[in-house]
C-alpha cells in the first residue's frame, strides 16, 4: 500500500512539474501577440453565482468567421468558411478526406484572427445594408406586418454587431506557424492560435468548405488578484457598453494569458 501511495505522489508531482513547466515555456520571452479584448470578445460565465466564486473563473474567447455571402451576416457563432478543394488539400486534408464520400477526422491547424480590423467592418457593412434594404421595404408598406417583423429583426441584428457581437475574427488557416507569422507580421490586431477544423461536402451546392470547431485553447483562467475585480460585474446583455477590457497575450506555445483587467 505504502509503494503505490508513494507512486501516487511522485505522479502528482511530476505531472505539476510538467505543467507547470509548460506554463513558464509559454511565457518566457516576448510574447506572439497582445491583444485588448473587451467583454465581446473575452466573455464572463453566464451562470448566476459567479460572485461567489473564489478560484477556477475563466473568461470564454469569443470568435467568429464572416459569412460566406455579401448580403448575410455574419452571426456569432458562424464557424463555416467555403475553400476550394485545392484549398483543402493544402492545408493537408487528402482527396479522400474531401471526395463526396469522404469522411474526415478534425486536424489541428494554424489560425489568424483578426481583432477589430477589415473583417469586423465588412461584417458591420453587411448589417447596415441588411437593415436600410428591411427599412427600405417597410416603408413601401407601412401596414404590413412580416415587413414590420423584419424590420425589427433587421434593427435588432445591426445593434448586436455594433455593440454585443464579437469583434474577433477568422483570417485563413496554414499548415505550419510561420506561414501565418510571416504574412502577418507588421498588423499589430493579429493573433496566430492552434484549432481543430475538418473539410465537408455540400451534396446540394457541390460546394467544398471548412468547418472551424474549436480553438485548443478557448478558455483563459482569470488570476486569483482578478477575480474579486470581476466578481461585481454581470455580462452585457442587452447593455451597450463593455464593462470592462483584458489585455491578453499569448505566449511560445501560442497559448494565452491575463496581464490586466481594468473597469471601464
Amino acid at each position: 500500500m505504502k509503494k503505490y501511495l508513494i507512486c501516487g505522489i511522485a505522479l502528482i508531482v511530476f505531472t505539476n512539474i510538467f505543467i507547470l513547466g509548460g506554463v513558464f515555456y509559454n511565457r518566457s520571452g516576448e510574447p506572439t501577440a497582445q491583444l485588448v479584448l473587451s467583454e465581446r470578445e473575452a466573455r464572463l460565465p453566464y451562470l448566476s453565482g459567479f460572485e461567489k466564486e473564489n478560484s477556477g473563473v475563466g473568461l470564454s474567447i469569443s470568435w467568429r468567421a464572416l459569412a460566406n455571402k455579401k448580403d448575410e451576416l455574419a452571426y456569432y457563432n458562424n464557424r463555416s468558411i467555403n475553400l476550394t478543394k485545392q484549398q483543402l488539400i493544402a492545408l493537408g486534408f487528402t482527396e479522400l478526406e474531401i471526395s463526396e464520400d469522404g469522411w474526415a477526422q478534425e486536424r489541428t491547424l494554424f489560425f489568424a484572427l483578426e481583432y477589430n480590423g477589415e473583417q469586423y467592418q465588412k461584417s458591420l457593412a453587411n448589417a447596415q445594408s441588411y437593415y436600410e434594404k428591411a427599412l427600405a421595404r417597410f416603408e413601401l408598406d407601412t401596414n404590413d406586418e412580416q415587413l414590420k417583423y423584419a424590420k425589427e429583426r433587421a434593427s435588432e441584428a445591426y445593434q448586436q454587431e455594433l455593440h454585443r457581437n464579437s469583434r474577433l475574427f477568422f483570417l485563413e488557416a496554414a499548415q505550419d506557424y510561420k506561414t501565418l507569422a510571416t504574412k502577418y507580421a507588421a498588423q499589430s490586431n493579429i493573433v496566430i492560435v492552434k484549432g481543430n477544423a475538418k473539410p465537408y461536402f455540400n451534396d446540394y451546392s457541390k460546394d467544398h468548405s471548412l468547418h472551424l470547431r474549436a480553438l485548443l485553447v478557448n478558455r483563459i483562467n482569470v488570476p486569483a488578484h482578478f477575480v474579486e475585480t470581476l466578481a461585481s460585474l454581470k455580462t452585457s446583455r442587452g447593455q451597450t457598453k463593455p464593462d470592462y477590457s483584458v489585455t491578453v497575450n499569448w505566449g511560445k506555445r501560442l497559448e494565452p494569458w491575463i496581464v490586466d483587467i481594468q473597469i471601464n
